[in-house]
């Protein structure tokens, strides 16, 4: 999917979060995701790749689930409402890895 717009969509679709999350999370407003204005916003791309990834290995609905998880502090989703991306990133590989679903290479 090339469109920003829809790559922020099936970002927000894949991890279950609501459009005013979306919205604060990226620093954005509704006319800009709309619209697709966001290449100010190369995060959504890299976010989108990665957990596209991410829930083809773990199934439908386990990366909702997983963001708002409790077992973990912060919650993934507090980092991505911090914009600790990176850091998000690394929660990610570990919960895959920690789940199995993610060899060491």
């Amino acid at each position: 999917m090339s469109d920003p717009a829809g790559r922020l969509a099936s970002l927000a679709s894949r991890l279950g979060l609501s459009d005013e999350e979306v919205l604060a999370i990226f620093h954005v407003d509704a006319l800009e995701a709309i619209g697709g204005d966001l290449a100010h916003r190369p995060e959504i791309e890299l976010l989108d790749g990665l957990t596209a990834d991410a829930a083809e290995r773990a199934g439908r609905g386990a990366l909702a689930r997983w963001i708002r998880s409790l077992a973990e502090a912060p919650t993934p989703l507090e980092l991505l409402e911090r914009g600790e991306f990176t850091a998000f990133e690394d929660a990610l590989e570990r919960w895959l890895r920690d789940s199995g679903l993610l060899q060491d290479g």
